[in-house]
């Protein structure tokens, strides 16, 4: 929807978000509205494609073919009603330079942005400190866009909200555990997340949940990793129900990974508290463009996990480099493992289905 759309609906002021690694708490806490940008649109890439590289994310292609719809519908002045600012953390190199890319469409971002430059290597202590740093300049610049700067009792009352969202989130991804609750229902439901208040998602996803909890398992069990899946672009969630198969786990920053977790702390100080979310989103985040990323296969492998699935599907979108290389590495330690795999290479085009559809099928054959 129209970003101005959305500030209307939560009553705040919106702050666009590129990836999760800024805390959402502290959005929260400071009255601001996170929105992550994405696209998943088949059509909007059309609107970007004339002024951005050949080969690139189709993700961001689509998000900015969106946000050119978003400005011309209502001008500068509505854009700004929508977005009062902008928050970029530096993961990949497509998501440094989406500022620039926004220029070359010709709709340069009007409102304040604040880049948050991430640490790559997380076990440092270093990195960890710098990274705190980032934090605490965050709150400095989302107190600007809300009005207000939290204090010890405020960044409190909003991890208590957060907390509640897990909670709920967990009841949702166990049901996806179980079988009963299909990959597709999960990915709309977790992308709808930034499309409302956080209060009103829960309450929404608690009751799905309900209705959920009787349904009957269905498929073969698949672990799904790779590029983020966004709506309208499901076509390979559709296209694994299709071929029987059942992803019942994943660590897709769409769905899973939504939340790196709750957050704990043992120092119930502002400082402490800010540390605690730092911690949480930088050491609980598994995106490839960190170099220390050995918990990613880990968490595939893990014997808690094993029995839940009986093989991994790898899906990459053309473009989409950090995944593509970590692909390579990923399938000869899965292939150690005794496990099953497939990657799927495919872009935002409905053209490879049937292809795609017919690899999925002989892989389903593989897991009996």
């Amino acid at each position: 929807p129209d970003s101005a759309v959305i500030a209307e609906r939560v009553g705040r002021p919106v702050a666009a978000v590129l990836c999760l690694q800024a805390p959402l708490e502290l959005f929260h806490a400071c009255g601001v509205h996170p929105y992550k940008i994405f696209g998943g649109s088949q059509t909007a890439p059309r609107l970007s494609g004339p002024s951005l590289p050949a080969v690139m994310c189709p993700m961001l292609r689509s998000a900015l073919g969106l946000l050119l719809l978003d400005s011309a519908e209502g001008g500068a002045e509505a854009q700004g009603a929508g977005y009062a600012g902008w928050v970029i953390p530096t993961t990949c190199d497509w998501v440094v330079k989406f500022p620039e890319m926004m220029r070359a469409c010709g709709r340069p971002i009007e409102r304040p942005v604040h880049m948050m430059e991430l640490p790559h290597l997380k076990d440092r202590p270093g990195s960890q400190e710098r990274w705190l740093e980032e934090v605490y300049a965050l709150r400095d610049f989302l107190a600007s866009l809300g009005g207000r700067k939290p204090d010890r009792r405020q960044l409190l009352a909003s991890m208590r909200v957060y907390q509640e969202a897990w909670g709920a989130f967990s009841e949702l991804t166990e049901l996806k555990r179980e079988g009963r609750l299909p990959a597709l229902w999960f990915s709309v439901i977790t992308n709808a997340f930034f499309f409302d208040s956080v209060e009103r998602w829960i309450e929404h996803v608690r009751a799905v949940a309900a209705k959920f909890r009787s349904a009957e398992p269905a498929g073969k069990g698949v672990f799904l990793a790779g590029s983020p899946i966004f709506f309208p672009n499901l076509k390979i969630l559709h296209l694994l129900e299709d071929a029987g198969l059942n992803p019942v786990i994943d660590d897709l920053c769409s769905a899973e990974r939504l939340f790196p977790g709750a957050v704990f702390y043992d120092d119930p100080t502002e400082y402490g508290l800010l540390k605690a979310m730092a911690q949480r989103y930088h050491q609980g985040c598994l995106c490839p463009t960190f170099a220390d990323n050995d918990r990613r296969v880990n968490n595939i492998v893990s014997p808690a996990n094993r029995g839940l699935f009986g093989g991994v599907v790898f899906q990459v979108l053309k473009g989409c480099h950090p995944f593509d290389l970590e692909s390579l590495s990923l399938e000869q330690r899965l292939k150690d493992e005794g496990l099953k795999y497939i990657k799927l290479e495919t872009d935002y085009t409905a053209e490879d289905s049937q292809n795609l559809l017919t690899r999925l099928e002989a892989y389903r054959s593989t897991l009996d």
